[in-house]
């Protein structure tokens, strides 16, 4: 009996083990299952591909087919057929095809802006999930940090009314530690709910816990170099300068031919009849001109939005490069004087026995300021990889 409930109860670990596993996901598994399962970015990518085929040969007029019969006064029926093709000029050919090219290529760019933008995100939304796991780690260090001060307190506390108050104070504040760590679990919750809409996963079905990220490097100057953003912009404007030459081409004639067979009858004789014709555009001369000059408003606008961009990304940049610096001062501060020299308060504190009301109030403040400033660091690496997030959506590849 005794090795049937021991089998019982490793296989139940072993049940445990396997679950706890299930939920716990790393961030290269994570960004994987964003550039998978996305949604967005597979609406994307069906949108590139759709401007690809559409990009792929000359936009010709399909020909036209018809079949015609006439009677003659005898009652005789003669039947034909007659087929005709618009063929434009050569030039609105060559630059609507190369338009189209340049918006296939537009989309491609803008699919991989997207993609960039998405796991970027994706990175900072796994690094939120991880600080807020991390910050009800904290939480309730500090809990515990107050519940053995006012167990300490409560020692000497039989007969002194300012111990008294003292300890009323610290278990006022331990109520509302309680309130911040149920808005902790909240935003903790909120944000699981959240990597389970990047990849496509029911919010009820995805409870994970993540792994500590590593802390973000800084993307070089050369993956800044060629934002996908500008790269956009760039191919929308030689589309719009390929529609502004085929505007302008709207001046020249479209050829129509048309071949015409009919049959013969005791009145009329079998005939064929071959007619080449060309459009007069110039006769409402307004028409091409409008045509030609909203293209060439419209390729301004595409020349204006090109500059505005690159400003726009140039200012951004240094911006948040500059920000990063300063916010890795911080973090290696923390990590190197402060949190240190805290630890080392902490540990020194321990092995000291409140005397009074100040060592008592020393005790109380050496004790909650290690979590605190743990709390501290945590919210200053929130910020530096918010920043780092950003920075990388103007990249030119994502960070690996």
């Amino acid at each position: 009996m005794k090795v049937i409930i021991h089998a019982l109860i490793l296989i139940s670990v072993g049940v445990s083990a396997v679950t706890r596993a299930d939920e716990r996901i790393t961030l290269d598994q994570f960004l994987n299952l964003v550039r998978n399962q996305n949604l967005n970015l597979k609406v994307k990518s069906a949108s590139a591909e759709a401007a690809k085929e559409n990009s792929v040969g000359l936009s010709v007029p399909p020909p036209m087919a018809a079949v015609s019969q006439i009677q003659d006064q005898n009652g005789e029926r003669a039947t034909g057929f007659e087929i005709t093709q618009t063929i434009p000029f050569p030039t609105k050919l060559t630059n609507s095809h190369s338009a189209r090219k340049f918006e296939a290529d537009a989309e491609q760019a803008l699919k991989k802006s997207i993609e960039i933008e998405i796991l970027s995100e994706a990175r900072l939304a796994y690094f939120n999930l991880w600080q807020s796991q991390e910050r009800l780690t904290l939480l309730d260090e500090k809990k515990n940090a107050i519940k053995n001060h006012i167990k300490l307190a409560k020692a000497g506390a039989r007969s002194d009314s300012f111990l008294k108050i003292h300890i009323l104070k610290a278990e006022s504040d331990l109520d509302l530690l309680d309130n911040e760590i149920l808005n902790a679990e909240q935003e903790h919750r909120d944000r699981q709910i959240q990597l389970a809409q990047m990849i496509n996963r029911s919010p009820n079905d995805f409870k994970a816990e993540v792994a500590e990220p590593s802390l973000s490097p800084m993307p070089n100057m050369e993956m800044l170099k060629f934002p996908t953003q500008v790269e956009v912009k760039k191919y929308q404007l030689e589309s719009l300068r390929s529609r502004e030459n085929e505007a302008k081409a709207s001046w020249l004639p479209d050829f129509n031919l048309k071949y015409r067979e009919m049959g013969g009858t005791s009145m009329m004789s079998r005939y064929s009849e071959f007619m080449v014709g060309i459009s007069l555009p110039f006769a409402f001369f307004w028409e091409p001109n409008s045509t030609s000059s909203k293209a060439s408003a419209e390729k301004l606008v595409g020349e204006i939005q090109l500059q505005q961009e690159k400003l726009k990304i140039e200012s951004k940049e240094a911006s948040l490069l500059s920000r990063l610096k300063h916010l890795k001062q911080q973090l290696d501060q923390f990590s190197n004087k402060l949190l240190p020299r805290a630890e080392k308060r902490t540990h020194l504190v321990h092995n000291l026995a409140p005397r009074d009301m100040e060592t008592l109030q020393d005790n109380r403040e050496t004790l909650e300021l290690f979590p605190d400033l743990k709390l501290k660091a945590l919210e200053v690496r929130g910020q530096y990889e918010e920043a780092v997030s950003e920075l990388l959506k103007y990249s030119s590849e994502d960070l690996k």
